[in-house]
Parts: structure tokens; sequence; C-alpha cells
């Protein structure tokens, strides 16, 4: 009796599986390159300000991963080293918003008329800029800078670090996103 009840469950089973399938799915999904992901429509200048809003929050997490660093080494809870390597995890993230960037602007038409509108040429392209000037540092700081002389990279000493981190992390930094973040509030009220 226990032989007929498995053999007539497995044929129930076998017989499902035949006429609804193995439970494959049937739904496509679709892939997009990195070119159709980044296409936006609509307004260029509303875009923009969208992904700088994006980009500026990823930049200012990193920004603020180095500032502890920084701060950690100057005080000394860590090395220099400790400090340099924080940069090196810093600088793919920094290089991969770039790229967005980058990407963005060659798939999205900009119009050069746009770029004369003050909420871009006075705000939204300091995004540019500012991270330009992480990168810059994160490069003098981890490699050093071209020896006129040798025509190679010199590695900076401590002083020099902390100079170029009070110019281009501190400075440069919150001058360019002070000027970015007020196009950022203004597109963003549009």
């Amino acid at each position: 009796m226990k032989k007929k009840i498995l053999l007539l469950l497995a044929l129930v089973i076998s017989f499902s599986l035949v006429a609804f399938g193995c439970g494959g799915s049937k739904t496509k999904v679709e892939v997009k390159t990195p070119e159709q992901a980044a296409k936006m429509e609509g307004d260029p200048v509303q875009n923009l300000a969208i992904k700088e809003k994006e980009w500026l929050s990823r930049l200012d997490a990193v920004h603020s991963e180095i500032s502890k660093s920084y701060t950690a080494w100057q005080q000394g809870k860590a090395t220099k080293e400790d400090f340099l390597n924080q940069l090196k995890k810093s600088k793919d993230t920094v290089r991969g918003l770039i790229k967005e960037y980058d990407l963005h602007m060659d798939v999205n038409l900009f119009p050069e008329s746009a770029k004369n509108e003050a909420i871009y040429k006075d705000g939204l392209a300091y995004g540019k800029k500012i991270r330009k000037t992480v990168n810059d540092f994160i490069f003098m700081a981890t490699e050093g800078i071209l020896d006129a002389q040798t025509n190679k990279l010199k590695q900076l000493n401590d002083d020099q670090i902390k100079d170029l981190y009070q110019n281009y992390m501190v400075e440069k930094y919150n001058e360019y996103k002070a000027k970015l973040q007020p196009a950022l509030d203004k597109a963003n009220k549009k």
C-alpha cells in the first residue's frame, strides 16, 4: 500500500513538473550598458544637479574618512602609513566619481549655452573642481610631486603633506563646496 501511494505521489510530481515547467523563470532581465544607464532625459542642468548632489554626498563620505584618518595621524593615534593607506583606499572611489561624471557628460548633451548660465558657472561647475581637488591631493600625498630637475616623482615629507592637506582638503574643498551647495539647493527647488 505504501509503495502504491509513493508511486502515485511520484507520478503526480512528475506530471506537475512537465505540465508547469521546472520552476524556470520566464522573466527577461534587461541588461543596460553603462552608457544606457547614465542617459537621462529632460533638462540637462537639472539632471547634472541631481547627479552632482549624489556625487557630492559620496565625496563627502570619502572626505570624512580622510579627515578622520588625518586627525588620527596628527594626534599620534595612527601612523603616516595608516593615513597614506586610507588615501589609497579612497583613490578608487574618487576616480570612480570622476569617471561617472565624464560618462554622464559624454552621454547627456550639455549645451554650451547651459555652461553660461549662472547656476552652472557659479555653482555646478565646482563639482568637477572639488573631485579634482581631492584626487590631486591623494595623488600628491601618496605618489609625490614631479621634481623639475630630475623629472621624477619626489615623495613629500610630513610637513609638505600637512600643508597640502590644509590647502586642498580644507581650504579648496570648503571653498568649492560652498559654491556648489547653493546651486544644488537652487536646482532642487525647481
